[in-house]
């Protein structure tokens, strides 16, 4: 096991907001770039007809995060460790292999997110070689000592801009409560809506991040006494994260859409926070941008890799080598991506296709969690309340239902639509 984080808590609001880390570590996944573009993007060209999808998906990160939090507090062990336990090895090390296939794609996201981010901002070069250098920069970074102090202070920084950035504009700009009330009822508004939806469920509800949580426990040495305070702590950092892509949809939808064409570049992405910031909004944007690509290039491969390692009963530990050679080996495979996409499009059309492949792994994995979550053999007193297992059920559902209705729309287009 690596280094184990303790926070203390004496249970007042700043003694809760300090011990945030794991969840908050997670939700580096959230508020990505793809969260961030697709947010932007699904405002500007849908106005609030999506809005249901975030606030849905937020629901059931949290749903899922917490099962899998119980899961690593009440058993001591990761969620690969329990897989073998009741299913055997082999069925780990499929999961360990999808749970990183699915970083995958959101690390080619991410490489694109930092390159595209870092070009803009700067002015000079172009994307590609961009996100190489922070590539580069990214896996000195996972060398560093004591690395899970570093990724949460990182992350926690990118919290703090976006809280700045968006809720600000929100606050001046409002919200049209009719529309904005209409976008919480689930629908598309178009065949190509879907695509951003599945986009944006998968960025916003993230089952290899959820299952991470499990790692998380065991890394930070925490027991069943720490069951009450990780169940809030996981309400509120994944809570906080979806709330701010809610509040970026809900931006774009105010300032962009009706107003100005769809955006799908950083200066037209920007311009929703002009409210706040005026001229300067396309430099805190980018600045958020690039810091949110940042934490999420160095968490979703040390996800990735811990998933792979653990499903192939590896040293699991966030400062086990065998854990930060595949998260470099995940942000090369990410950064190949984007050169071999070179001139086949934006940076944010990879990002955002990207971001839809990242459901990958949510069969398997959203299946371990509520099967174990809910065995009295492996939870004991501690298995699902009635409420959280209808909450699994509809979020696995709803998942599964929209990656069929994709899968039907792109099979339309040849002709063998499944209904």
């Amino acid at each position: 096991m690596g280094e184990s984080v303790t926070h203390t808590s004496d249970g007042s609001v700043i003694s809760r907001l300090r011990a945030l880390g794991p969840a908050l570590v997670l939700a580096a996944v959230v508020v990505g770039p793809g969260s961030i573009a697709l947010s932007t993007i699904a405002g500007s060209l849908y106005g609030y007809q999506l809005l249901w999808v975030p606030v849905a998906a937020t629901i059931f990160m949290i749903t899922f995060t917490w099962m899998a939090a119980r899961i690593g507090l009440v058993t001591g062990s990761t969620i690969f460790e329990a897989t073998r336990n009741k299913f055997g090895s082999n069925v780990a090390k499929v999961g360990g292999v999808f749970g990183f296939l699915t970083i995958l794609a959101f690390q080619a996201g991410n490489n694109a997110g930092i390159g595209f981010a870092t070009a803009a901002l700067v002015g000079v070069g172009n994307p590609e070689i961009w996100a190489i250098v922070f590539t580069l920069i990214a896996m000195a970074f996972i060398w560093l000592p004591s690395l899970y102090d570093k990724v949460e202070l990182l992350v926690k920084i990118v919290v703090g801009i976006m809280l700045f950035a968006f809720v600000g504009t929100l606050a001046l700009v409002g919200v049209d409560i009719g529309p904005a009330a209409r976008g919480l009822v689930p629908s598309f508004p178009s065949d190509a809506a879907i695509l951003t939806a599945l986009g944006l469920a998968a960025t916003n509800f993230s089952i290899a991040a959820a299952v991470y949580q499990t790692n998380l426990m065991k890394e930070n040495d925490w027991g069943p006494e720490k069951l009450a305070d990780e169940g809030v702590d996981t309400l509120v950092g994944i809570g906080v994260l979806g709330i701010i892509v809610m509040v970026i949809l809900l931006t774009s939808a105010g300032v962009i859409y009706g107003n100005t064409d769809p955006v799908f570049s950083a200066q037209g992405m920007a311009e929703q926070l002009r409210p706040l910031v005026g001229p300067g909004a396309f430099y805190l944007f980018t600045i958020g941008f690039f810091f949110a690509s940042l934490s999420s290039l160095v968490v979703n491969a040390l996800i990735g890799a811990t998933l792979l390692v653990d499903g192939f009963d590896g040293d699991s530990a966030m400062d086990s080598r065998q854990v930060k050679y595949w998260a470099m080996a995940a942000m090369a495979i990410g950064t190949i991506a984007i050169l071999v996409s070179s001139g086949a499009g934006s940076p944010i059309e990879l990002l955002r296709a990207a971001q839809a492949l990242a459901v990958i792994a949510f069969p398997l994995l959203g299946f371990l969690v509520i099967s174990l979550a809910r065995d009295k053999a492996v939870m004991g007193e501690y298995t699902n309340p009635l409420v959280v297992d209808i909450l699994a059920a509809l979020g696995y559902l709803t998942i599964i239902g929209i990656i069929v209705n994709y899968l039907n729309s792109v099979l339309g287009y040849f002709g063998m639509g499944l209904f």
